[in-house]
């Protein structure tokens, strides 16, 4: 199986390539991280898998076969740092599967630094990996056995794996980024549309009854305290974008949003890669930001059209900053 086909495995993430070496030692599981109840516990299968080589490169694996269990196990073979990863968070991650009955690698991601696999941990079509990695760690490895159940699904099992064979997979934790914008909440000003919050964090826009702004406006709605985005970095947002339009039939209807995948997207902040507001919007917020942007037509599509934005529209977006890609 291709490392392309290993990344599709991971709900269609982005691809990843190559080996090297990895490292050893099994230690207690995903979740010893104060305030986190974990979803997989270690046992005697996960215990017995070693990974030898530095942390981010291909690992070398070994464990005794044949080796089945009838619930997921997970051991740290590295230790982590921060806070415990949930369910609702992007991760970046490098993982090697083998088949359990024959010791056998069977696909991995491509090891090369450039382009983890990246998925957001509940929507990983591998449920035993969900369970793995909730209370995880970034800078962890982890050890997981998983039951022929919780596995590979039918659809997308590479070859040289029978529906019978219990997977042992092997996960770098790269990063993670924040489920949703987590800063100080700001005092918004007259004129401007009104933001509500859903339970997850997805934004509703009211716009107002007023003619649009014809420059550029941004306004922090929560102000984080993480990295900075400066010019050129890769930033991992969820966001949602409004025509403002009045007299139009797409007055006030969302064009675009992230939160309807439910996973985040990453943003080129870069002008010729990004439209040019969204580009001066982000440049300088740190993660953790919340950011309404008001883009007139000259900031955003101009004259052009596209089959949910008329042209010449202003377009408002809300976004939140996730982290750096």
């Amino acid at each position: 199986m291709t490392v392309h086909a290993t990344a599709r495995l991971l709900a269609g993430a982005a691809v990843v390539a190559s080996l090297a070496a990895a490292l050893t030692g099994c230690s207690g599981g995903a979740g010893s991280a104060a305030g986190c109840s974990p979803l997989a516990q270690p046992g005697g299968a996960s215990e017995s898998v070693s990974a030898t080589g530095r942390f981010g490169t291909a690992p070398t694996v070994d464990f005794a076969t044949p080796i089945h269990v009838d619930e997921t196990q997970v051991s740290s073979l590295i230790p982590g740092r921060g806070a415990p990863l949930q369910g609702a968070q992007e991760i970046a991650a490098e993982v090697t599967f083998l088949n359990g009955t024959t010791g056998q690698e069977v696909t991995k991601t491509d090891y090369t630094g450039s382009a983890p696999a990246k998925f957001v941990i509940d929507k990983v079509g591998i449920l035993g990996l969900r369970k793995a990695l909730v209370c995880a760690q970034v800078g962890e490895r982890l050890a997981v056995v998983l039951p022929p159940s919780q596995a590979i699904p039918a659809e997308t099992r590479p070859t040289g794996l029978k529906a019978t064979d219990s997977v042992v997979a092997v996960v770098d934790v790269k990063d993670a980024y924040l489920a949703r914008a987590n800063g100080r909440n700001q005092v918004m000003g007259n004129g401007l549309p009104a933001v509500v919050l859903g339970a997850d964090g997805r934004p509703g826009i009211t716009l107002p009854e007023d003619t649009p702004p014809t420059t550029l406006r941004v306004a922090d709605l929560k102000v984080g305290d993480g990295a900075t985005i400066e010019d050129g970095d890769t930033a991992v947002v969820q966001y949602t974008g409004v025509v403002w339009k009045p007299g139009d039939p797409a007055n006030g209807t969302v064009f675009d949003s992230s939160w309807t995948t439910g996973s985040p997207t990453n943003v080129v902040v870069k002008k010729g890669q990004t439209i040019p507001g969204l580009v001066t919007a982000l440049t300088g917020q740190r993660v953790g930001s919340q950011v309404l942007a008001i883009l007139p037509p000259a900031q955003g599509y101009g004259d052009q059209s596209t089959s949910t934005i008329p042209a010449g529209s202003t377009l408002v977006f809300v976004v939140d900053v996730l982290g750096k890609g």
